[in-house]
């Protein structure tokens, strides 16, 4: 089931061509953004999960639900696409080549006939992000969105997070939860980063996933800060747990200036860091 979320009042949707698209796609669905010159969310828009009895099915799915959302049928000026999955892995820009690029994927996650590899580089790692998607979505998102530009949820989160201060002493943990996994990064001023992704079934599986990395990296839970962002908010069970266990835990939340006035709560919006982040868009 499909849900717009809101639509400010000034959103014009016959003059579309001056807006920003902000669209996140994966297996089960999709969310978008439509975003003003000035980085003003106007419409936010959360695809519930679409049903399907295999990948190949889904992915028909995708496409005939988003040739069928009048929204994404419009003109825009810039339009940002976001790839979710944990299919994915790190390579250093100094190593990277194609045929590397296929073997370190294949060491660490199955590559399904159906899939293609893809990268993404990020220069504020000064490596390359490598992750799978089907082999038929580029053509498709080229013909819907022509222009476009693929990205792993990952580019932005790594990209957020080394704009925070490093602390070498108490390293910081930053965690950015989705529906059934998270991702995970600790920094590191000597570039020794600590970087992993985690499947969980409930809010207990996370809590433990999160507790061990604090054990196994031998950080201080008095000391290292827990940054946590996306499908979380300071209600929940896991925060609420996690907040016994880590003295200094805190839920980024979006910026106010990110998005116009309506009764959207900011828990909600929290949900769509990557949507409503700006920098996607430039």
């Amino acid at each position: 089931m499909d849900e717009l979320l809101f639509t400010d009042s000034t959103f014009e949707k016959d003059n579309t061509s001056r807006y920003k698209l902000s669209i996140q796609l994966c297996l089960d669905g999709f969310s978008f953004s439509i975003l003003s010159s000035d980085n003003k969310c106007l419409a936010l828009f959360q695809s519930k999960k679409l049903n399907s009895d295999s990948e190949n099915s889904s992915i028909d799915i995708l496409k005939d639900s988003i040739r069928n959302c009048d929204y994404l049928n419009l003109a825009y000026d810039q339009v940002s696409v976001i790839w979710l999955t944990k299919k994915a892995c790190l390579i250093p820009s100094e190593l990277f080549s194609k045929a590397l690029a296929t073997d370190s994927f294949q060491l660490c996650h199955p590559l399904l006939k159906s899939e293609i590899i893809s990268w993404n580089v990020c220069t504020e790692l000064n490596a390359h992000i490598v992750f799978a998607l089907p082999s038929n979505l580029p053509i498709f998102l080229e013909s819907q969105f022509p222009g476009s530009e693929t990205s792993h949820q990952t580019l932005s989160f790594y990209q957020r997070v080394l704009n925070h201060s490093i602390n070498n002493r108490h390293p910081k943990v930053f965690v950015e939860v989705y529906d059934n996994f998270f991702d995970a990064f600790i920094p590191d001023s000597g570039q020794k980063y600590f970087t992993n992704n985690f499947s969980f079934k409930d809010e207990t599986d996370m809590v433990y996933f999160i507790l061990n990395i604090y054990k196994q990296q031998k950080l201080n839970t008095e000391y290292s800060q827990l940054h946590i962002s996306g499908k979380i908010d300071e209600t929940s069970k896991a925060f609420q747990t996690l907040k016994r266990y880590i003295k200094d835990i805190s839920v980024d939340n979006i910026h106010n200036e990110s998005f116009s006035k309506n009764n959207v709560s900011n828990s909600v919006y929290n949900q769509f860091t990557k949507l409503l982040n700006p920098s996607l868009c430039e």
